[in-house]
């Protein structure tokens, strides 16, 4: 039951009515959301609810026992059993492939029968992000017991909440369980859920899936059959494909939580704006970059352990955080590069801090406002970071390192020779790029135009957009890039 489909938009108008009816009396409400989030995660396949289920039972339970214990030593074996049975759930069902294989390279180059089994595993939808954002908890709890949640089926929902279980984005107890729980909620602002909703679907389906359809897929699969320019564009329509289709479902999950009455937090803020990767990682996949930080790099060690050690919880951080999106190794290359790439940018962080510092002990007077080199210098940062952005996502997109090579390798050559490409796609990354980079939003303007037509009205005027935009998008619209991680 894809978001975009038909079958979601009828599921979604049969419970929006009950979620407002019952919203204010607790228990029903609770009983009722959860299993309208069952329901739409079985649609996908109903063997995996049992998946969740169990992990979610084990999540409560874990952290009850975080909070009721004080002894150290065992509160601390009660850690390292949950993330141990969590990473060891998400590897199984995730990695298991790819360790096979790896293991299977290695037996066979030590001439020894690899003794690894070799298992047809399905990996759960959404296991991912809700592994992540029960871990999120049940950490948040270990670390400070009074944020326990004791209702079983509290932490079930949010768990299972289904506009995020898919895609994200990441929710936080802390942020979510008092929503869920404030029996006083306020009227939800529909004129800015149907600017979402609708935000979110030109993203996906006008932009995302016609790029796709017309360029991306083509020039990632075979390089060699397009001319360096065509490849060029092909790259730059990834960059500009993969933050319009992801960033197009964190904009669809905000308005459909929002019509229920939940907040859920941004996700991407403009990340191509970015005029560092210290910058880009605080616009883009928010959610999932303050997990990184909060329960992977602070957990490492963070910055409190020395220069060196810092750099090294970096590229680990991010190596794991590739990995974290795929089991290939060209998402633990993607990571590294992130990593590495944010070394070097706190390094040169801290030569420009040094530099101040010596010409202001020199009484040498810094210039103040806006200069033309101080102008020119955000524009290198901005085209540097971009540009080592794209690269990085050749590595996410190519079905492999070898062929993200490939990729490079063909626009290095600049050759001529091949197959062009269609100037709609280069028009469409430069609008993806003009709205971010001169913050045309459009909010206030479809606010304006909107907010004064009566909810029925808003209803239906919502609908024919939605049926326009299906239109002017490409036959069979692809699934989320992010529903495969």
């Amino acid at each position: 039951m894809n978001i975009t489909s038909f079958e979601f938009a009828l599921f979604f108008a049969a419970i929006l009515p009950l979620n407002w009816i019952l919203r204010r009396w607790a228990a029903p409400y609770r009983v009722f959301l959860l299993l309208a989030s069952y329901v739409f995660y079985a649609s996908f396949n109903a063997k995996f609810l049992l998946i969740l289920l169990v992990f979610s039972f084990l999540t409560w339970f874990f952290a009850v026992v975080f909070a009721e214990t004080s002894d150290l030593r065992f509160r601390r074996f009660c850690m390292i059993l949950y993330v141990a049975f969590s990473l060891g759930m998400l590897v199984f069902f995730k990695y298991y492939e790819m360790l096979y294989i790896s293991s299977d390279w290695l037996f066979r180059n030590i001439s020894v029968a690899n003794p690894v089994p070799l298992l047809d595993v399905i990996m759960p939808i959404g296991i991912s992000f809700f592994t992540f954002q029960g871990m999120s908890y049940a950490i948040d709890v270990y670390r400070d017991p009074a944020k326990v949640e004791r209702s079983l089926i509290e932490v079930f929902c949010f768990i299972a909440f289904f506009p995020t279980i898919l895609s994200g984005p990441i929710l936080r107890a802390g942020n979510f369980l008092p929503q869920l729980k404030n029996s006083k909620v306020e009227p939800a602002d529909f004129t800015r859920a149907f600017y979402l909703l609708t935000r979110g679907l030109i993203k996906k389906i006008i932009i995302s899936s016609y790029l796709s359809e017309h360029i991306v897929r083509a020039t990632f699969g075979a390089p060699e059959g397009f001319s360096s320019a065509a490849v060029l564009v092909g790259v730059l329509s990834y960059s500009a494909q993969i933050y319009c289709d992801f960033s197009g479902y964190s904009d669809l999950a905000q308005g459909i939580a929002l019509l229920m009455g939940f907040d859920v937090p941004d996700n991407f803020n403009a990340p191509y704006t970015s005029q560092s990767l210290r910058d880009f990682w605080r616009r883009w996949h928010i959610t999932f970059s303050l997990w990184l930080r909060d329960y992977l790099y602070i957990s490492l060690g963070g910055n409190r352990k020395g220069r060196t050690r810092k750099f090294v919880n970096l590229i680990a951080t991010m190596g794991l955080g590739g990995l974290w999106h795929g089991a290939a190794y060209n998402f633990l290359v993607w990571g590294f590069i992130h990593g590495f790439g944010l070394v070097g940018n706190h390094l040169i962080m801290e030569y420009r801090k040094a530099r101040a510092a010596a010409r202001v002990a020199a009484g040498v007077a810094l210039p103040e406002g806006l200069t033309f080199s101080g102008a020119a210098w955000a524009t290198l940062c901005w085209l540097t970071t971009f540009t080592y952005v794209t690269v990085a996502w050749v590595f996410f997109g190519a079905e492999d390192a070898g062929k993200a090579v490939d990729i490079l390798s063909r626009i290095a050559a600049w050759d001529p020779s091949g197959a062009g490409f269609r100037p709609t796609c280069l028009v469409l990354v430069g609008l993806v790029l003009a709205v971010q980079l001169l913050n045309w939003s459009g909010r206030d303007v479809f606010r304006r135009g909107f907010e004064w037509l009566p909810m029925p009205v808003q209803g239906l005027a919502l609908g024919i957009a939605a049926t326009l935009i299906l239109k002017l998008g490409p036959d069979g619209v692809l699934p989320f890039i992010y529903f495969q991680f």
